[in-house]
């Protein structure tokens, strides 16, 4: 089997697949939640995913934000015959620029991780082996080699207190609807990035993709309070880790 694939900064997918004379791939569209991308309902869900997939052998998984219906992800499965499952993650911003490309090999990060800034320029690069960083180089803006900074993506990710879950609820029991917002009845998922510092407090916090001035003031508010994080980690390094999370306004 082989898989021809195109990844265009404007953030569409072209996908040839051939080597499949036996075997027809199924497609299907399902609803995924936030960042433990379980299964919801169409109203909850924050990645509407397109799945194309042969059985037992590859899965192609293009996630796009069911808000902006931009492309927010790109995962390509493959199921070998060792019984080893071979990933490959693309991670995509709002504003349509990759966001950094991940193999694995099981759940472990394995072979060469790239990350990318917001305007879609290279700015690490990383070599890894069954979850271990064994080497790596960071660039600065005009592409010359550069002091490694935060990380996205580590070995051992950032811990809210009680969870993914309680981060949710913490989030949505915080937010103090604006009173323009609910006159003008302005809702929907205000797209925040923060980084978690090596003490486990919030910082960098900047809306994504906004809904409008008093919604992404208020997403921004109720990120800056968050309690503190147990850090992220990378190499038994503690190291400073950036989120992407939405905060969700709805009137009822």
């Amino acid at each position: 089997m082989r898989f021809s694939i195109l990844l265009l900064t404007a953030g569409l997918l072209i996908v040839t697949i051939s080597g499949m004379a036996q075997t027809s791939p199924i497609e299907s569209v399902l609803f995924q939640g936030g960042t433990d991308q379980s299964a919801v309902s169409p109203e909850e869900a924050v990645y509407r995913v397109h799945r194309t997939e042969v059985p037992a052998r590859t899965r192609l998984d293009s996630l796009f934000y069911v808000a902006s219906k931009r492309l927010a992800m790109v995962i390509i499965t493959t199921w070998q015959p060792t019984g080893d499952t071979l990933t490959l993650v693309e991670g995509w911003r709002a504003n349509g620029k990759r966001s950094y490309s991940r193999p694995q090999l099981g759940h472990k990060t394995h072979g060469e991780y790239l990350g990318y800034d917001a305007q879609g320029r290279l700015r690490e690069k990383s070599a890894y082996a069954e979850g271990k960083r064994v080497a790596t180089e960071c660039y600065g803006e005009t592409g010359s080699p550069s002091p490694c900074g935060d990380y996205q993506y580590t070995e051992k990710m950032p811990v809210f207190p009680g969870g993914q879950q309680a981060l949710l609820s913490y989030i949505g029991r915080s937010i103090r609807y604006p009173g323009k917002a609910l006159k003008e009845r302005r809702q929907g998922r205000v797209f925040v990035t923060f980084a978690v510092d090596e003490t486990g407090r919030v910082r960098d916090t900047r809306v994504a993709e906004g809904i409008s001035p008093e919604l992404d003031a208020e997403a921004l508010r109720v990120l800056r309070g968050l309690p503190r994080f147990e850090p992220g980690q990378q190499n038994g390094e503690v190291v400073p880790v950036y989120f992407t999370v939405p905060v969700t306004f709805s009137i009822k």
